[in-house]
């Protein structure tokens, strides 16, 4: 039941973040990964630079460095990282992030028992100090295939922080590609699309940093480029019609250009649960 990793990390990560990041997929952890691929996308200053290389100096045989001499972007420099996963099963991690300490342990052996289970992912607790929040929220996916092939057709049915994916159902479905903030969205229709099965768990494994900047990045409007790539897709694999897809456009333009107060509100209230 070997497995990696998969990270990427670029310049305006934070260092204290990235060790915490780092701690917690290895140290913390009562399943230890085989491997961490750790993407380097772009130059990082020597802040980030120290804590890659005193993790590097501690666990020398886990970590393997993918240094890009350009920023790519997430959905490349995870196109080109998955090339440098070993293992049958790989689990996608933030640098920003906290994995709870039985993640692996409980997400491969979940998937070593259900050989017909492509990604399995979880609930997410959001924080923004630290993980004794008492004001957290969770972000709640659905379950099963069912589920989320129905939820798919309008919203990001996985938290993508918290996946454990079969390397040969992603290698099936060509990969991670670029999709303008959405590239993980953009991996999930694909690999529905491709007959893979995807499901989540009820628990929460990961707690994912909601702090400065979350709720203006819900805000680009490059992020409706992206949208307009998914409603094409699914369109052209049946998955909803033209109908649907304008729908799902008007939805999200409004989205994206309502007010940050207001969208604050809609998450606080209607798209996340309180604890």
């Amino acid at each position: 039941m070997q497995f990696s990793v998969l990270m990427s990390v670029y310049e305006n990560d934070n260092s204290d973040h990235l060790k915490v990041a780092l701690n917690s997929i290895f140290e913390n952890q009562t399943l230890k990964p085989n491997q961490i691929v750790l993407v380097l996308d772009g130059k990082i200053p020597k802040n980030l630079g120290n804590v890659i290389e005193e993790f590097q100096m501690s666990n020398p045989k886990v970590l393997t460095l993918v240094p890009l001499k350009e920023n790519v972007g997430l959905g490349e420099a995870l196109r080109i990282g998955s090339s440098y996963c070993k293992f049958p099963y790989i689990c996608r991690m933030d640098a920003d992030d906290i994995s709870d300490s039985k993640r692996f342990e409980k997400q491969i052996n979940f998937m070593h028992a259900h050989p017909d289970i492509d990604v399995l992912g979880s609930n997410i607790k959001e924080f923004k100090n630290d993980i004794d929040d008492q004001n957290m929220m969770i972000r709640e996916v659905p379950k099963s295939s069912n589920e989320i092939l129905k939820f798919a057709k309008k919203r990001n049915p996985m938290n993508h922080v918290t996946v454990c994916i079969r390397k040969s159902a992603l290698e099936k479905c060509g990969g991670y590609e670029t999709c303008l903030l959405l590239e993980d969205y953009y991996l999930w229709l694909k690999m529905i699309a491709n007959g893979c099965k995807l499901m989540n768990t009820s628990e929460s494994l990961v707690y994912v940093r909601v702090g400065n900047g979350f709720i203006s990045k819900r805000s680009s409007k490059t992020r409706i480029l992206g949208w307009k790539k998914l409603q094409s897709y699914m369109v052209n694999h049946k998955m909803i019609n033209h109908f649907e897809a304008l729908m799902n456009m008007a939805y999200i333009c409004g989205f994206v250009l309502t007010p940050n107060k207001l969208k604050e509100f809609l998450y606080n209230n209607f798209l996340r649960k309180s604890i």
